[in-house]
């Protein structure tokens, strides 16, 4: 909590200079292992390219058959022309950081 607290200190001070944008209020885990590791310390999502840590999501594709033809196909979301990133580009149908 202490190394959490140390590093927020950081990543609010950048993001009030402007280096860090979309803000989330959203605490991601800095951990040394994928699997049975407790976290060093969290950090905002925000900050994380800037802080040289991996991040881990999860992604879901669809597939439809169509049951008269045996055609797959892919189905495909659209993403918001709001969006920070890749607005109105083509997605996954669900996609997301994992958060503590």
């Amino acid at each position: 909590e202490e190394r959490t607290s140390s590093v927020m200190d950081v990543m609010e001070e950048l993001r009030d200079e402007g280096i860090i944008n979309g803000w989330r209020d959203e605490l991601l885990p800095v951990v040394t292992s994928f699997y049975d590791s407790e976290p060093a310390f969290l950090i905002e999502r925000a900050a994380a390219p800037h802080m040289g840590t991996i991040q881990y999501g999860v992604h879901i594709n669809g597939y439809i058959k169509n049951s008269d033809t045996g055609e797959i196909k892919l189905w495909m979301a659209r993403r918001s022309k709001t969006k920070s990133k890749y607005p109105g580009m083509l997605d996954h149908i669900v996609a997301g950081g994992q958060p503590f």
